[in-house]
């Protein structure tokens, strides 16, 4: 299956599942430079999805908005503050936050 073939929710969980991977297989390789590469990705994945979910004809339920929302502003601020030098934890949240997400729009 080709990305062309897939859901609106199946392409956004790819999105963030890659996204995830990069900033792991980074990590994973003591790669600086290629953390720094997939944290302003993912940065700018979550930069997109709070510019949606900001609108107000996003048909998503205000809780889940609000959830998103958070979870962005999360992911821009500890990008920005940190960046590669992030923590263990950090990181880590950042990975499972993706991970947990693509689940959630693959289960609907």
């Amino acid at each position: 299956m080709t990305d062309n073939q897939l859901s609106v929710s199946e392409k956004d969980a790819l999105a963030l599942a890659r996204a995830a991977a990069n900033i792991s297989n980074a990590r994973q390789n003591g790669d600086k430079a290629g953390l720094t590469v997939a944290l302003d990705e993912n940065m700018q994945l979550w930069t997109a999805i709070q510019t949606l979910v900001s609108r107000a004809d996003h048909p998503l339920g205000a809780d889940v908005k609000a959830n998103l929302l958070k979870l962005a502003n999360f992911v821009v601020a500890k990008t920005i503050k940190y960046g590669c030098d992030a923590n263990d934890k950090t990181l880590d949240a950042l990975e499972n936050m993706n991970l947990q997400i693509a689940e959630g729009l693959l289960e609907h």
